[in-house]
Order: structure tokens, then C-alpha cells, then sequence
């Protein structure tokens, strides 16, 4: 019995890291937009979050080791592609203590952060077409 126990304590260090522990594997990003912008994540389509009131919504976005491509777009105004860019995840240095943890945090992709938490969204009214005269 005390062999599992050890063995389980163990199996727990090996799959855990700094990273684990001291972060999670989703950011919150506040998006900042006229009320009725909704965020989509491009490569799926997916609606991330929808501007509700007060011209800002917070979502929480799960961590990437690559650069997420969203799009707002509203009734009226032409869809705004933007990046949210991956920053180094300082806390993973820790990890030189107990080397597996590297593997662990770059696995999971808690080795990474966004860089940037805020995004303020400027979207351009759509051109009205008007209809030709003869």
C-alpha cells in the first residue's frame, strides 16, 4: 500500500508543473467595442464573446503556443480581423527545478500567455450601396 501511495505521489510531480500550479490554461481578454460586436475565432467560426453593455466584454480564451486570429463584426460596419498575439509565460522558468515540467507546460500550452489583455476595436461603417440611376 505504501508503494502505490508513493508511486502516485510521484506520478502527480511528474504531471504537474509550475506552470499547473501557478496558472490556468485560459486568459481572460477584454474586448472593448460598440454594444452588439460579437467576436468570432476565425479558423473555427466559433463566437467567442458578444459586447453587451457598457461597450466592453471580458472572455476568457484558452492559451495557444500560436497567435489566435479573431474577427468582430456587427450589423452596419465591415468585419475587423485582429490578432491576439502569444507572449513567453515567465512562470515556466521555474520549471528548471524539475525538468519534466517543461514538457507538461509546453503540451498544455500554459508555456505561453496573450500578450495583450485589452483590445480596443475600431470597426468602419459598411459602404451603403445605392442602387444606379438611369
Amino acid at each position: 500500500m505504501k508503494k502505490v501511495v508513493l508511486y502516485m505521489a510521484l506520478a502527480g510531480l511528474l504531471f504537474s508543473s509550475c506552470c499547473t500550479i501557478f496558472t490556468g490554461s485560459r486568459q481572460a481578454v477584454t474586448f472593448m467595442a460598440p454594444n452588439g460586436t460579437k467576436i468570432f475565432d476565425a479558423a473555427t467560426n466559433v463566437k467567442i464573446a458578444e459586447v453587451k453593455e457598457e461597450n466592453t466584454v471580458t472572455a476568457k480564451i484558452k492559451k495557444s503556443r500560436e497567435d489566435k486570429q479573431l474577427i468582430a463584426r456587427k450589423e452596419g460596419f465591415n468585419p475587423t480581423p485582429f490578432v491576439l498575439e502569444t507572449n513567453f509565460n515567465a512562470s515556466s522558468l521555474w520549471n528548471i527545478l524539475f525538468w519534466p515540467g517543461f514538457l507538461v507546460d509546453l503540451g498544455t500550452g500554459k508555456m505561453f500567455k496573450w500578450d495583450n489583455t485589452i483590445v480596443n476595436l475600431e470597426l468602419e461603417p459598411a459602404e451603403k450601396q445605392t442602387e444606379g440611376t438611369e
